[in-house]
């Protein structure tokens, strides 16, 4: 059997609605040397049929079976059994562009980086497959030398949100012992896995073709809404980096503020601000009572002295309940 030269990751579950218009987004590539397998994380709907359909006729698509365990260990998954020399992940629900393999690649060995990453749009429930649009001009470049230094100044703006996985290919052999963190679920995994890939990288190279189309779905974790996830997988997230990060020894000082510059400002933003903003009393409590779990910890310490004047005062108040108070000056919670 022939090793591919790029092994594409898509875990799935329950999403026979967009699964077709994606799989078969990954089997219309101009690239062809790849593998895609396909993690089946204990479906209950039509998702495993239409993953047979793809492997039945396309000798490069794989399919796994598991029991539902979380998109963490579905794309951990994936990776143990990726032969490819890269790796490319898509959600279950996402599309990408017929030259995306392409780009990518041409970009990382043009290159010789360990990542090359594009651009993303985002699109909407009803974008069907046939609305990819079809990219004419060659793809711009820019190769990055000094990944924690230039990926937190550079992945922004108009290459829109740095965590996103999916606009990145990445070389296998550069982050062959990462792995997502399988406590989370679905959410802020991501994050976590970024902080080790730029960790470990030696370069990275920046595209302008856009890559990935990331479908704005109700059932989406971080886009459907503010849910009681959004406050849970803080309850892994804070004790994971302090220990991982905060006392680390010999640490470089660049990762542990990137690390605790994020994570810091998504405690306040997920557990303060959303919760206020929610107007939820549930959700509200819900996250107060992570606060509290936390306060006074050495772990919470490392979040609360990066955070600002205006966010210590407002955690307080939330602290002492006063949530009609926060809720009448959630426009300056930003």
């Amino acid at each position: 059997m022939t090793t591919p030269k790029i092994t594409v990751i898509v875990p799935i579950y329950n999403c026979q609605l967009y699964l077709t218009d994606t799989l078969q987004s990954i089997s219309n590539q101009q690239f062809t040397d790849f593998e895609c397998i396909c993690i089946n994380d204990g479906s209950t709907d039509n998702s495993e049929a239409i993953i047979d359909l793809f492997t039945a006729n396309d000798k490069r698509f794989v399919k796994i079976n598991q029991a539902n365990a979380g998109v963490s260990a579905a794309r951990n998954a994936g990776i143990d059994m990726a032969r490819g020399e890269f790796l490319y992940f898509v959600d279950h629900d996402d599309l990408i562009l017929a030259d995306t393999l392409q780009n990518l690649l041409n970009a990382a060995e043009n290159h010789n980086a360990d990542m090359s990453r594009g651009r993303m749009m985002m699109i909407q429930e009803n974008f069907a497959l046939s609305d990819l649009p079809i990219q004419h001009a060659a793809s711009q470049s820019q190769l990055y030398q000094n990944p924690l230094t230039d990926f937190y100044r550079h992945a922004r703006g108009r290459y829109k949100t740095w965590c996103y996985i999916w606009q990145c290919l990445y070389r296998r052999s550069a982050i062959q012992n990462i792995r997502f963190l399988e406590s989370l679920r679905s959410g802020r995994e991501d994050n976590l896995f970024m902080y080790e890939v730029v960790a470990n990288i030696k370069n990275y190279v920046q595209i302008d073709s856009v890559v990935a189309c990331h479908r704005h779905s109700s059932s989406s974790v971080m886009l459907g809404g503010y849910r009681p996830v959004q406050i849970q997988m803080f309850d892994i997230a804070i004790p994971h980096i302090y220990q991982k990060y905060a006392t680390a020894p010999n640490i470089d000082k660049r990762l542990l503020w990137w690390v605790y510059h994020k994570e810091s400002y998504g405690v306040y933003r997920f557990l303060i601000r959303n919760s206020i903003r929610s107007n939820k009393q549930e959700l509200i409590l819900y996250a107060r009572e992570i606060l509290l779990k936390y306060a006074n910890t050495p772990e919470f310490n490392e979040i609360k002295k990066r955070w600002s004047i205006r966010q210590i005062i407002f955690y307080r108040l939330f602290m002492n309940q006063h949530f009609r108070l926060l809720l009448f000056l959630r426009v300056f919670m930003f």
